[in-house]
């Protein structure tokens, strides 16, 4: 009895994954090359629909299955993402850490090709380059603009090469075009177009959700609609792990609170805005501004931002995140913090948590309006709750030292697992 190996594939038509297989036998460079050209489409369609530079690398990272970043001249970042959903997409993420932490030493790079008479991509101001720039030539003598950027250790098969060189055209003119916008001042690798109604503008950053959490494709062009182009710009795409935007921050809403909040209320989740800048080199360090109050957000909830609900964490109050962040460090902090809220764990679990939501409500709220609001219920019914609280417990919530006290509890049980540690 003669025994073949057998390959179970899901979610593949027969008679197409029959052409592959006779193509690759046949002719297997003309069967690559074949299945690039709708990748190919793909990046064409997202260039000219404007996606940006991230969301045509994501679109090769998701179609080989590998972490990718496109480099400008010199080597600065453009775009570096992590395809999510993918059996090697921990490795992937992996591979971009250590591409973020050694950057340029790290990677196995394929050139683009020149553009003819495009202009210089990776200039400062005065037009002089960097003593450690490289200036790449293509055969006739015109620069390349950058390169692309294979992350992992895993060698370069066959098939990644053929999509990259089917796409580096298209991402070559893509980085070209990008660039032509821009001010003159833009700064050395900026290569981004910015909302056309700013200076200023502002970063915002958010925990993007994962696949099995939500339709991030649909999501993402929702939110592209709560303001338009020239106010509003998304970028990165739907491999990204953050939800990135820059915003116009104007004389009506100076530090684009107002965006953020519809941002964060669409998301459910918390978003951090960076402190506004006029100077378009300066939305790099904009951006990490916004990742650090989101990620001191992060430690002072225990990593759960991504499902704390809207919020909105200004980049301006870093230091005082990180203070509210250090008071889990306090010793004996949870059996003080539980010793405290202990007269609240009285009745059913559903009576512990509505006392719990509504001390949480007037603490962290300026009036008992903005409290009921919170809450969805009506400012009688915050005030009947209060006073319940109040007699329940014996607390004066009107004592600054006492209100302090509470906070602080209510956010080392933040950070030890939420209202549900109480119980």
């Amino acid at each position: 009895m003669t025994r073949l190996p057998t390959l179970l594939v899901r979610d593949v038509e027969p008679a197409q994954l029959e052409r592959s297989l006779i193509g690759a036998v046949v002719n297997r460079r003309a069967e690559l090359e074949r299945q690039t050209v709708t990748l190919e489409r793909q990046i064409a369609a997202l260039a000219l629909d404007g996606q940006g530079l991230d969301a045509l690398v994501g679109a090769l990272a998701a179609f080989i299955g590998r972490a990718v970043a496109l480099e400008a001249r010199g080597g600065t970042s453009l775009a570096v993402v992590a395809p999510a959903g993918l059996p090697g997409s921990a490795a992937a993420a992996k591979a971009v850490s250590r591409y973020l932490g050694k950057h340029r030493a790290d990677g196995q790079r394929i050139p683009l090709p020149a553009v003819p008479g495009a202009p210089d991509t990776e200039r400062h101001g005065d037009g002089e380059r960097t003593e450690d720039e490289e200036s790449p030539l293509s055969d006739d003598g015109d620069e390349r603009p950058g390169s692309i950027v294979l992350l992992g250790d895993e060698p370069v098969a066959e098939r990644d090469r053929i999509a990259c060189e089917r796409v580096a055209p298209l991402l070559a003119l893509e980085i070209v075009r990008v660039a032509a916008e821009l001010p003159a001042n833009a700064g050395r690798g900026e290569t981004r177009t910015l909302p056309a109604e700013g200076p200023p503008w502002v970063a915002i950053a958010a925990r993007q959700p994962r696949p099995h959490e939500a339709d991030v494709p649909a999501l993402r062009r929702e939110l592209r609609l709560l303001a338009g182009p020239r106010r509003f710009m998304l970028r990165g795409s739907n491999e990204s792990l953050e939800v990135r935007i820059i915003a116009v921050a104007d004389a009506s809403d100076p530090g684009a609170q107002e965006i953020a909040k519809k941002v964060s209320k669409r998301l459910n989740r918390p978003v951090a805005v960076s402190k506004p800048f006029a100077d378009p080199a300066a939305r790099p360090a904009a951006e990490a501004e916004a990742r650090a109050a989101l990620e001191a957000l992060e430690r002072r909830v225990g990593g759960r931002s991504g499902s704390g609900g809207a919020q909105v964490v200004r980049a301006d109050l870093l230091p005082a995140h990180r203070l509210l962040g250090a008071v889990t460090a306090i010793p004996e902090g949870r059996r003080q913090a539980l010793a405290l809220l202990e007269p609240l764990l009285s009745g059913t679990p559903a009576a512990r948590k509505q006392r719990v939501a509504t001390l949480r409500a007037i603490l962290d709220t300026p009036g008992a309006a903005e409290a009921s609001s919170s809450l969805g219920v009506h400012r009688n019914t915050t005030a009947y709750r209060v006073k319940r609280i109040e007699e329940i417990t014996g607390w004066d919530l009107r004592e600054a030292d006492l209100r302090l006290a509470l906070s602080i509890a209510l956010r080392i049980l933040d950070a030890d697992g939420g209202p549900e540690a109480l119980s």
